[in-house]
Order: C-alpha cells, then structure tokens, then sequence
C-alpha cells in the first residue's frame, strides 16, 4: 500500500515522498503486537484505543525503513499512514488516539 507524504522525509540518506507498505505478516504481528487495543466497558460497551508507538514500528518494518525516519513525518501523514496500518487489520482508523 502506497502512502504519499505531503512533506518530505529522510531516510537512508534519501528523500523520500512516498512510502510503500508491505503487508504485515503473523511473524510481524507476533514480533510487534497489536496496532490497537480494545477496551470493554462495564456496560458492555467498547472503545478502542490506537497506539501509536506500535503503528510507528510497523510503518518503520512495512516500509523498510528507520524508526528514526518517522518521528520526522508530519501529524497529518502520520495520520495518514495510521490508517493505512489499521486498514492492514480490518480497522476504521478513526478510534481515539493516545
């Protein structure tokens, strides 16, 4: 999945302006956890919570490229790159973030 970042980045003495993300793997999943955690209320009710350190380390192993590399993306394509790491889960990224 191609995510385009509005603001430039660099990585591996490039620029990058596009990052491209595999799929995440059972291998990834079990090395990283769960982009997300789910909570249940009292009332049966549930929210869930997006965490963004881990959708940090899957954007960095996806694209193949340095977890310092990230921390240099705007909150807008961080955003964006969010939803494409919760899209590989069957998950709206539209939950609260912490």
């Amino acid at each position: 999945m191609k995510v385009t970042l509005s603001t430039p980045i660099q990585a591996h003495g490039e620029e990058v302006t596009e990052l491209d993300l595999r799929e995440p793997t059972g291998e990834d999943v079990i090395a990283l956890g769960y982009p997300y955690l789910i909570i249940i209320g009292d009332d049966d009710g549930q929210a869930m919570e997006i965490r963004p350190k881990i959708i940090a380390r899957y954007v960095a192993k996806l694209a193949g490229i340095p977890p310092s590399a990230i921390n240099k993306v705007t909150p807008g394509d961080f955003s964006r790159l969010t939803g494409a790491v919760m899209g590989f889960f069957g998950v709206e990224a539209e939950a609260s973030s912490s």
